[in-house]
This record gives structure tokens, sequence and C-alpha cells, in this order.
């Protein structure tokens, strides 16, 4: 097994483990609540539902489930509302806990709930997708979405412990699995030299290494909530490509995969650094050759000037500037800060006609 320890406000342990999800009920007792809240989503229960409640039973462990659509649509302000009833007419209290039991989007939603509910309850996020459990389901930002842009409303809440089980993730559909390596290629790019060459063979459910990369992601981005848990500096470094992505995902209105968009933020970050003498050509050559090695997208058809206007909505902007996240090597990531004219000609530099 695996153990990453967090080292937050509230410190975690982050626990990774082929077959770790049969030995749940392990986890979940030792923490005595009267009873959790299982929050999932469609494709999940159908998937695991079954599994999941058998496993609750047979510890005599008391839940209660509660099943959103799957997709980036149940990341709302009205799905938030249901949520929050239903665990009201269900008689939740703080001494309960939430099981976010899903992807990034049941991980944010499950999480922001936990954060505001009775000013706060503990949660546990068991991540399903690789995306999730290399990313989102660590690190304490929760959020949804509204119609003027993505996670634009959240809070800071970081759960009590995660529980990753890599076999969870051999159902997932390859354009979900390759949307986790976008995020790992983030990672490789601003910290890991070693990854990032390793990123040029074949990832999937079945490697054997998958537990190690994956605490690998999870150890980088320990080390950053460490330094920076609210954001205030260097975490910003985790953005890489998720300015353009956001913009992205928002012009798609939400169909398009997160870590496909991210994956085309990085190329055009890439492209554009390059031009801009900030990347030299063959550390360019070798991201960009990373992201087709993968089967990634690196350019959208999306208009340059409604990409602008998606990231001057972008949370991490201000009045007339926004930080954008770039890197002059490999584990030489920088934080630029622009006005929205340069912002233009990055994007007109990065994105191919």
């Amino acid at each position: 097994m695996n153990i990453v320890k967090v080292s937050s406000s509230k410190p975690y342990s982050v626990y990774i483990d082929r077959g770790i999800i049969d030995r749940l009920g392990e986890y979940i007792r030792s923490n005595g609540y009267v009873k959790y809240l299982l929050l999932t989503d469609e494709n999940v229960d159908r998937i695991y539902g079954e599994r999941i409640e058998k496993i609750f039973k047979n510890r005599q462990i008391k839940i209660v489930k509660y099943v959103v659509p799957a997709g980036e649509e149940s990341k709302s302000m009205s799905i938030l509302e249901e949520l929050l009833t239903f665990m009201a007419e269900n008689h939740f209290n703080r001494s309960d806990g939430l099981i976010a039991f899903g992807g990034g989007v049941v991980g944010d939603l499950g999480g922001f709930a936990a954060g505001i509910y009775q000013r706060g309850i503990d949660y546990i996020q068991i991540p399903t997708t690789l995306l999730a459990a290399v990313d989102s389901s660590v690190g304490g930002k929760t959020a949804v979405n509204l119609s003027s842009g993505k996670n634009l409303v959240g809070v800071f809440k970081q759960p009590k412990f995660v529980l990753c089980d890599p076999d969870l993730l051999e159902t997932l559909p390859m354009d979900d699995f390759r949307s986790g390596v976008a995020e790992i290629i983030k990672y490789a790019v601003l910290f890991d030299g070693e990854l990032f060459k390793r990123l040029f063979s074949k990832l999937d459910s079945q490697s054997p290494d998958l537990s190690e990369v994956i605490s690998k992601c999870v150890s980088h981005k320990a080390e950053i909530v460490k330094q920076d848990e609210f954001e205030a500096g260097k975490r910003q470094l985790l953005n890489l490509g998720h300015t353009v992505g956001h913009a992205i995902e928002k012009a798609s209105g939400y169909k398009m995969r997160h870590g496909y968009a991210v994956a085309i933020g990085i190329a055009i970050i890439t492209r554009a650094g390059l031009a801009q003498g900030i990347i030299e050509e063959g550390v360019a050559d070798e991201v960009l050759e990373l992201l087709n090695v993968n089967k990634l997208p690196t350019n959208t058809l999306y208009p340059i000037e409604e990409l602008l206007e998606y990231c001057k909505g972008d949370k991490k902007g201000h009045l007339e500037s926004i930080n954008v996240i770039m890197f002059r090597d490999i584990e030489k990531p920088v934080i630029i800060k622009m006005n929205y004219d340069e912002l233009y000609i990055m994007l007109k530099q990065g994105v191919m006609s």
C-alpha cells in the first residue's frame, strides 16, 4: 500500500492500494459516525452500487444513498440545493459524515456540500476516475459551476481521508482514462522529469506501476498544499493548462472532458511559450509529442475572441490581468502576469489555424 500524508490545516492521509475498496468498512468504522450519506452518480451506482452497499451492510454501518446524474451538469447550484435539502430531510447532523464516491464532479459537489451543511461535516473521498485519483480528490478545493463559468462558487474543505483503489479504474472508458492522463502530464511537466519520461510508454488501468504513478502525483500535490493550501501563491502552478482549458470547457457547454480541455490548454501554452522564446524548441516538441503519444487533443476550433472572454471570467483573473502558468523547461514552471491584450496574443500564438 502507498500512503501519502497531506499536511494541511486538517492533516489527513491518502491510501492507495489495489483492492482497498473491499476493506472500506475497516476505515469507515474507525471514525465512529452515526450514519453516512453515500453520494455517487448514476454510472458509478450502476457498476458498484450493490457492491458498496453490501460492504456497509456486512459492517453494520448505516448509510443513506443519494445518486446524481453523471456529468458536469451535476456541478450546479440547483443540484447542490437538492442534495442539501435531502440531507436536512433525512436528519443529517454534524455528527454524521458524507462519502463522495465517484469522479471529480461527485467529489467537488460532495466536498462543497460537506463544507457548508450545518457549517461543516466530515467527508471522505473515494475517487473512481483517474483524474479524481491524481488530482481533484486531494487538496480540499470544492466547487460548483455557474452559467458564467467553472468552479466559481466553492470552499476549501479538506477530506477526512482519501481511499484510492486503482482496480476501480478498470471500468473507465478509455476517453475518461486519457482525460486523467492529461492531469498526470501536468504534474510531470511541472515537477517530475522522471515521470515525464515514463509517460512516453503506455499507461492504462492494467499497468503494474499505476499505483506508483498515482502516488507520485498525489505526493506532488500534497507538497504544494503544504506550502500553499489556499492558493495564494505556489499552488497556482497546478493551473497549468487550466485557464485556457476552462474556457474551452465553457465554450463546449461542458461537453468536453476536463482532461481533454486541459491537454489543449497545455498545448496552447507550449506553442505560445515557444513563439515568445520562453520555451526552447526541443522542450516544446517533447511536450507536444507526449500529448500526441497519449492520444490527447492539442488544438481547438473555438474562436479566440470567445475563449478570451471566458478567460476573463476565470476565478483566477483580476480586473485587468490574469496569472498564466508557463514553464521554461520540465520541472521549471513560472507564473506570468498578463493583461488581457497579452493573453489575446498568447492565444493567437498558441491556437493553430
